[in-house]
């Protein structure tokens, strides 16, 4: 989950500056928060680099998450025309006596992305030992990941008001094809998402993000959706999780 919860929010940073800090709080059902992030994003105008650090607040919720802390980086370049294209995504995760390292490295000239994992686990004398290692080629090509996806999206999608269904490919989502699909909800649906995701302001939009990857108790793992106007996500929900009540994610 907190993978997936990442994804989502190095995506959320205003992109039309040449550096910009964002911090979020996670919080999970009635238990309240339970998890901060700070994202950084910079660019060249060329390039562009997103680095996010993930951790757990309170006992409760270290014990439960395991004191997990992940930091995501993602690289990439800007075409001519403003749009972000993914050239890296890795992940760095520990978590108990565990840690971990996953890197995805799409190649746009052969058109193949390359997942590559290595875990480690600490030892009696707190030392750390690789205990698996692989590589791979994923069965598709992108030239999104999940997070260029997101920077993307007001390219992608031209009237933010008009209710329809969109499906996208992108490094990092759905294990067999990349799979992400979006949703731009009817006006009778929006009315419906207000009292958990707050009334719309101007150039705000709703959407349904639905990444096909189980997320606890959430078989497909969809996400309610406030955009802000400038690429932004002002708060989003996965909803009624059987056991954990909402997850929610909140901008500060």
């Amino acid at each position: 989950m907190a993978k997936y919860v990442m994804i989502f929010i190095v995506s959320t940073v205003l992109m039309h500056a040449q550096t910009m800090i964002a911090d979020y709080i996670v919080e999970f059902g009635i238990v309240g928060q339970v998890g901060k992030v700070h994202t950084q994003y910079t660019d060249n105008k060329k390039s562009y680099k997103i680095d996010t650090n993930l951790s757990a607040v309170g006992m409760l919720a270290k014990t439960v998450m395991n004191h997990l802390k992940e930091r995501h980086i993602c690289k990439g370049i800007i075409s001519k025309k403003g749009r972000r294209i993914a050239t890296s995504y890795e992940m760095r995760k520990s978590f108990g006596k565990f840690k971990t390292r996953t890197h995805y490295h799409v190649n746009h000239q052969t058109k193949k992305v390359i997942k590559s994992y290595k875990r480690w686990e600490k030892t009696k004398n707190q030392k750390y030992k690789k205990t698996l290692e692989y590589q791979y080629t994923l069965g598709y090509y992108a030239t999104d990941d999940m997070v260029s996806l997101f920077l993307n999206l007001g390219k992608h999608i031209k009237n933010k008001n008009e209710a329809k269904n969109y499906q996208f490919k992108a490094v990092g989502a759905d294990k067999k094809n990349g799979r992400v699909d979006i949703k731009i909800p009817t006006q009778k649906e929006s009315k419906e998402m207000v009292p958990l995701l707050g009334n719309l302001k101007n150039g705000e939009w709703f959407m349904n993000l639905v990444m096909h990857r189980q997320l606890y108790n959430s078989k497909k793992g969809e996400l309610m959706v406030r955009m802000g106007k400038d690429s932004t996500i002002e708060k989003a929900v996965l909803k009624d999780l059987l056991f954990f009540g909402d997850v929610r994610i909140i901008r500060q």
